[in-house]
């Protein structure tokens, strides 16, 4: 009895504590709602839009960002103690506010619904961080009424296997077109030994902005770098009564992003900070952040310095005890002393071996389904190319999803790699992106900037100048290649389709979705035993059972994922699905790749007119971009990333007692071709009962100027046209 009056007294007082919780959180946000609206900011009084805006689906008339950041002092456990010290706190908040103008149905759907993160507080070993966050939603209509939105009616969702991903759902009531949305979040934070997160700013949208404005109060006790990219205006700087930074920057009339081809990362003008309290003696401080006060673009070689201070210790070359095959793979303690006989005696290459050693360790990460990080992967590579004593130089980069490393800003942008020499060096990345080639370079890298490692000592005598700095090379249209091979049978009205495609270079990420986890372990231990080597991961009975009951689930979802590609390539399901399976994973440097076959039937296709046949041609070819009327002028250059090709051969056998029309045959030809890429169209009948087409669509570049854009829509026109081919087939 006294076990359940004590529960129940817990229950109420839960309860309760819930009560006092959701009305204090009602209370935080009603006070920052009334402040933040009550803000004095004309751009949020703008009741007009300008005429050359009309048309737009929706347009932001203003963006204002808040950011407050000051340094208290505050109690702290000491590290490795039960003692308390007092400590360097950093408090902050960030406002992000937004006035959105709502013009159509699209805008509508796309704004009836936000999501803003819950409240958090994480901990480290002798810190911590607590975020409270608010939002505030209100509409103004075309007459000038203003309707609030209450906050409080949002729905919480949990995402992740174990729900650890939180956040809310605010659905907006009432919005309707022609609505203004004025829209904030805020953040408030609490920091003890922790560096606040760094902050992004993309002073681009995919709705034009009529007004962006930044204001930054930055305690001078505090370590603030900034870097302004892609054009971006730099701050005015002040000081305020405290000595604060005040940092002011605004943009107006911001057109747009392009919606096609477009790489915001690099493109867009974009301005990054980060705030460090540089006397935590916890949370790591970067050596370029260790003196108070402001600093505006700092030079990157600074930043590099950082990364050379944090990686140095693990990327000299050196003698490493012990290789991760060794702890993993049965009978891995043969791996190194073979690879190193092998390169003595003159059969492998170091390139070679260097290939063996990416590979194998590629397959451990996956077999094991281990955490593949790059910054990981990198470390454990250099050590087994160490151990396996294969000769390279290590070195770091940034992806384009990231600042280039000459303006770098954040150290751990940067990725690590090893360079191996042969009669063309080999650059071996993280697999970032899917499964790779050891012999591929990501698209995300190729002509990048990279150094190579040097010692403190020789960086110190000789500071990197833009000599030192290699790009990487691009590839060409060739090495990026999509070869679609499609035979094709009539049977009435149904087509029956058996399909191969074949990836290599920037294409594979094509044909990532249907592979299987047992397609890529098995596809990388079918390569992996050579040179007299067998490889397996170890594992007990407990892991090989559950390994094979994946491996059963997998070859059931993997017939959806085939579906689910027919359905993407010709924009309608299947009627019947036969077979599907993959014959390469890609992976071999000789060879590099990815193939799969898929067969199926499609009943939509073919069609009865009269006592002839019509066939939609242009369907056999796998969906095509299309140019919408507002992509078709454009001033940005065209960031298409990697040349590339797609090849399309399509053998089609006609139904006895049928005949194919010579007209409908030749209107099939075409060809389109300038400086940009090209797309053309060849057809034949070699015999009375099959007709082949070839297709190829080029794109010559991996960046066009935007004058060149014009010449690129000629080429995604005929595809377009092309896709809408039929081919008549007569009867006789």
């Amino acid at each position: 009895m006294k076990k359940v009056i004590l529960t129940t007294v817990a229950l109420i007082s839960a309860l309760l504590s819930y009560a006092d919780s959701k009305e204090d959180y009602r209370r935080f946000t009603d006070t920052i709602r009334a402040e933040v609206y009550a803000m004095e900011l004309p751009a949020f009084n703008v009741k007009e839009i300008p005429d050359k805006y009309r048309n737009e689906s929706a347009v932001i008339k203003a963006v204002y960002e808040d950011v407050d950041a000051k340094k208290k002092t505050g109690f702290g456990r000491m590290s490795g103690t039960l003692r308390f010290s007092r400590k360097a706190q950093v408090q902050g908040s960030h406002l992000t506010r937004m006035l959105i103008h709502v013009n159509d149905k699209a805008a509508l759907e796309k704004y009836s619904e936000f999501d803003f993160s819950t409240d958090k507080k994480t901990r480290n070993w002798d810190g911590y961080a607590k975020n409270r966050r608010a939002m505030g939603v209100r509409l103004i209509k075309p007459d000038g009424r203003t309707v609030d939105i209450d906050t409080s009616e949002f729905i919480e969702v949990e995402e992740g296997k174990k729900g650890e991903k939180k956040s809310r759902k605010l659905a907006i009531p009432g919005l309707e077109t022609g609505d203004d949305i004025d829209v904030f979040f805020y953040t408030e934070s609490k920091l003890q030994n922790v560096h606040p997160d760094p902050m992004v700013f993309t002073l681009r949208d995919e709705a034009p902005i009529m007004n962006y404005r930044i204001h930054c109060v930055v305690d001078d006790n505090l370590t603030t770098q900034y870097r302004t990219l892609n054009g971006a205006p730099d701050f005015t700087v002040s000081r305020d009564e405290d000595k604060n930074y005040v940092l002011d920057l605004e943009m107006t009339d911001i057109p747009k992003e392009p919606r096609l081809w477009y790489n915001s990362d690099q493109q867009s003008p974009t301005v990054k900070i980060h705030i460090f309290n540089r006397r935590n003696s916890d949370d790591f401080t970067p050596r370029s952040a260790r003196k108070d006060g402001l600093h505006a673009n700092p030079d990157a070689t600074l930043i590099q310095e950082d990364v050379w201070d944090a990686r140095s210790w693990w990327m000299q070359p050196g003698s490493v005890s012990g290789s991760m095959p060794q702890e993993y793979i049965r009978d891995g303690k043969k791996i190194g002393k073979t690879l190193q006989k092998l390169m003595k005696d003159g059969k492998i290459t170091a390139q070679q071996a260097a290939d063996y050693t990416y590979n194998i360790l590629c397959y451990i990460y996956i077999a094991k389904r281990g955490a593949l990080n790059n910054l990981s992967f990198s470390k454990q590579f250099n050590y087994d190319l160490c151990s396996f004593k294969i000769p390279q130089d290590p070195g770091i980069s940034t992806r384009d999803s990231y600042e280039p490393l000459d303006q770098l800003i954040n150290l751990n942008h940067t990725l690590v790699f090893a360079r191996v020499s042969g009669d063309q060096p080999r650059y071996y990345f993280p697999p970032v992106g899917g499964i790779l080639a050891p012999s591929d370079l990501p698209p995300s890298l190729q002509g990048r900037k990279v150094l190579m490692w040097r010692k403190y000592k020789e960086r110190k005598k000789n500071p990197t100048t833009d000599a030192d700095y290699i790009t990487l090379p691009m590839t060409s249209a060739a090495d990026n290649r999509n070869v679609t091979s499609v035979e094709a049978t009539i049977d009435g009205t149904s087509l029956s389709i058996r399909r191969e495609e074949a990836y290599t270079g920037a294409t594979k990420s094509g044909g990532f979705r249907v592979l299987s986890e047992e397609d890529i372990n098995e596809g990388y231990k079918a390569w992996l035993n050579r040179y007299g080597l067998t490889v397996d991961i170890k594992e007990n009975k407990k892991e090989a059972a559950d390994r094979q009951e994946r491996y059963a689930d997998g070859r059931n979802e993997q017939k959806n994922d085939f579906k689910e590609e027919i359905k993407a390539y010709h924009g309608t399901d299947a009627s019947e699905f036969s077979s599907g399976s993959v014959t390469s994973i890609g992976i071999d440097p000789s060879d590099p790749e990815l193939r799969y076959n898929i067969s199926y039937t499609m009943d939509n296709l073919v069609k009865r007119a009269g006592k002839n046949l019509i066939l939609s041609a242009g369907k056999l070819m796998s969906g095509q971009i299309e140019a919408l009327p507002s992509d078709r002028w454009r001033t940005d250059d065209v960031y298409l990333r990697t040349p590339r090709e797609y090849v399309t051969r399509i053998s089609l056998k006609l139904p006895a007692g049928y005949s194919v029309n010579a007209r409908s045959l030749a209107a099939l030809d075409t060809s389109v071709s300038n400086e940009t890429g090209g797309f053309t169209v060849c057809a034949s009948a070699p015999s009375a009962d099959l007709v082949n087409i070839e297709i190829t669509k080029r794109y010559n570049a991996h960046l066009l100027s935007a004058s060149d854009w014009s010449d690129l829509l000629k080429v995604l026109d005929a595809a377009n046209t092309w896709q809408g081919s039929t081919l008549i087939l007569d009867k006789k």
